[in-house]
């Protein structure tokens, strides 16, 4: 996402997922996978939350701190999405944008935002799901990327009793479909 066009792309989406979020006040954001920090950058500026943006590549990181004196309550910080380095029910809004198909213990990494949203807190959602012939040939990539499916998120969500706020298909492509959604956690 180091690309101006791919980054204001992927805002515009994140904007307008962000319409289905009841934000107010000091609220605390987090974006898991958050590459070069421009979507992080945007939602401290536009919506004033306490944001934190993690990433696994410290390449990442470096490039996400550049240019964060002026933006408030901002910071980067080196994670994993498998294991968090935060509190149980730290955050009101996680947001993962096209991450999960790059972990490959990817319902591992749900379960970390899960344990560190706060009851009534937003996932944010947006990623590939494989179609069922490519989930087939992936599973000799499984040590490498996350064979993310519609079924296991599904079953994630039922589960942990989110509801739906809003879901929806975005485009088809050969090996699969992209998908974006709002949800938001039950009561513990």
């Amino acid at each position: 996402m180091t690309r101006k066009h791919h980054a204001e792309h992927i805002i515009n989406l994140t904007d307008n997922l962000f319409s289905f979020v009841n934000i107010k006040g000091k609220q605390n954001f987090l974006e898991v996978g958050c590459g070069n920090g421009a979507v992080s950058k945007h939602i401290a500026k536009k919506y004033r939350v306490k944001v934190t943006g993690t990433d696994v590549d410290p390449g990442m990181i470096q490039l996400a701190q550049e240019n964060i004196d002026n933006v408030p309550n901002i910071r980067f910080l080196e994670a994993d999405t498998t294991s968090l380095p935060f509190q149980d029910n730290d955050f009101d809004i996680v947001l993962s944008f096209g991450v999960m198909h790059h972990i490959p213990n990817w319902l591992g990494a749900l379960d970390e935002i899960n344990r560190v949203l706060k009851p009534k807190g937003y996932f944010i959602f947006f990623d590939l799901f494989y179609s069922n012939w490519a989930t087939k040939i992936g599973k000799f990539f499984k040590n490498k990327y996350g064979i993310t499916t519609i079924h296991d998120l599904s079953l994630f969500i039922e589960k942990n009793n989110f509801s739906t706020i809003y879901s929806s298909p975005l485009s088809k492509g050969l090996f699969g479909n992209s998908y974006q959604a709002v949800y938001q956690e039950g009561e513990l």
